[in-house]
């Protein structure tokens, strides 16, 4: 099973996405912001990670350096999402990030990303 952490302020979003993975079988951490977010990241071994780019107090982008610069989560994919377009966001610094994703994001493309990384996660091991 895939262990994956959903960190977005939209409990809309978070539902969404939380319905999605388990149709798949994997387990979904949900997280509203960044205090939530270290928690369950202390407590679970995880195989994903996707986060918001806009998020209250620590942002997303905060988020990301934090992942990319720890032994803990450094190697753990991260993808960025947002409803603003990739464009503006190249100017903000996207080192870390694996992918993209434009929100809204389709259920198929959102399932497509996870199963892109496990697979190349599996194979490597």
């Amino acid at each position: 099973m895939v262990e994956i952490l959903f960190i977005d302020d939209d409990s809309d979003a978070l539902e969404m996405y939380s319905k999605a993975v388990a149709l798949a079988d994997h387990q979904a951490y949900l997280a509203a912001d960044a205090r939530q977010a270290r928690q369950i990241i202390s407590e679970h071994n995880l195989d994903i990670i996707f986060v918001d780019i806009n998020l209250p107090g620590t942002s997303g982008l905060q988020l990301l350096r934090e992942f990319t610069d720890s032994e803990s989560t450094r190697n753990i994919p991260v993808v960025l999402l947002s409803a603003v377009p990739e464009v503006d966001l190249e100017k903000e610094g996207l080192r870390g990030a694996r992918l993209f994703l434009e929100k809204p994001v389709a259920l198929h493309r959102l399932l497509s990303v996870i199963s892109k990384f496990t697979a190349s996660a599996q194979s490597a091991a």
